[in-house]
């Protein structure tokens, strides 16, 4: 008997499933792949953006300024923030002093007062072109220029934007028992108050800002979907930061003044004093006159005499 053959209709209805089954194993890999895509995104995105913050918050909790000093001649500025860039993608510095101990060693010692800064440079050509890479300076010793020397160590090389806001502390928003009223302090650090600018200097201010708000936006597009330059992924990332209270930086207003500790000056022999002198002695008193017939009384007993002194003479007896 003849084997018999697939017609072409049968042909047909073979193919069609097996482009429906292909399609729907398509659909289900690009669906996990999203998903996996997905899920590495969000975990970069409450990785990366918050340990940033969290670092620079913890710079801006210790912010530290003072007074002119007699003893170091030191020139200019404790807290200096720049506006640069714009609105979508600001390429704001930040520079100032901090009680943060270095994370730089100079002889195995490290630093308790610490001037830092935090800007961004333009990535170069390649993936990562069009965004910035932020960097923490940190120079071990202080000279009042935060922005000068020191080394800078690279933070993020995602940075889409770096934006910080400064808001001063209006007079009016503090009661009369000193205390700040809540309604005044949350219109103060509301964004777009009229308290809030884009640049600071203590030198000019006299004072460190009332608060500081960092906003910061990061590409967060995992490496592989980068690299094949598929849909970016951004995150959004802020924090309002309140730093030290610092009166106005005048030359009556000095944590400390830092002195050479003096030596002890050499003892003196001392000369001894003069000895006193002793007191007369007092005088004796006179004896009674005896009665008729009696026996004649005792006479006194004379005093004693003082140290150094004379005694008294006695009494004459009575007759």
């Amino acid at each position: 008997m003849k084997p018999r053959a697939f017609t072409l209709i049968e042909l047909m209805i073979a193919l069609l499933v097996s482009a429906l089954i292909l399609v729907s194993l398509g659909v289900i890999l690009k669906s996990t792949v999203e998903a996996r895509l997905a899920v590495e995104t969000e975990l970069r995105a409450r990785r990366m953006g918050p340990a940033i913050l969290e670092i620079i918050a913890r710079d801006l909790r210790n912010a530290w300024a003072t007074g002119p000093d007699d003893v170091a001649e030191i020139d200019g500025a404790w807290f200096v923030g720049k506006r640069s860039g714009g609105d979508a993608n600001a390429a704001d510095e930040l520079f100032f002093v901090t009680s943060i101990d270095s994370y730089l060693a100079y002889e195995r010692l490290h630093s308790d007062l610490t001037e830092v800064g935090y800007y961004v440079k333009p990535n170069g050509d390649g993936p990562l072109a069009g965004l910035y890479t932020l960097y923490r300076r940190e120079d071990f010793l202080v000279d009042k220029r935060p922005s000068e020397g020191g080394v800078g160590v690279r933070v993020s090389d995602r940075v889409v934007s770096f934006r910080v806001r400064y808001y001063d502390l209006p007079r009016d928003a503090v009661l009369e028992d000193g205390r700040i009223d809540p309604k005044a302090l949350e219109d103060i650090v509301s964004p777009g108050s009229s308290g809030e600018t884009d640049s600071w200097d203590s030198k000019e201010q006299e004072r460190l800002p009332y608060a500081v708000r960092v906003e910061l936006i990061l590409d967060v597009t995992p490496p592989d979907s980068f690299l094949r330059n598929e849909k970016r992924r951004y995150a959004y990332y802020e924090t309002l930061v309140r730093l030290p209270d610092f009166p106005k930086l005048d030359d009556k207003f000095k944590l400390f003044n830092v002195q050479p500790p003096q030596a002890p000056a050499p003892a003196q022999p001392g000369t001894g004093g003069t000895g006193g002198t002793g007191g007369t002695g007092g005088t004796g008193g006179t004896g009674g006159t005896g009665g008729t017939g009696g026996t004649g009384g005792t006479g006194g007993t004379g005093g004693t005499g003082g140290t150094g002194g004379t005694g008294g003479t006695g009494g004459t007896a009575g007759g």
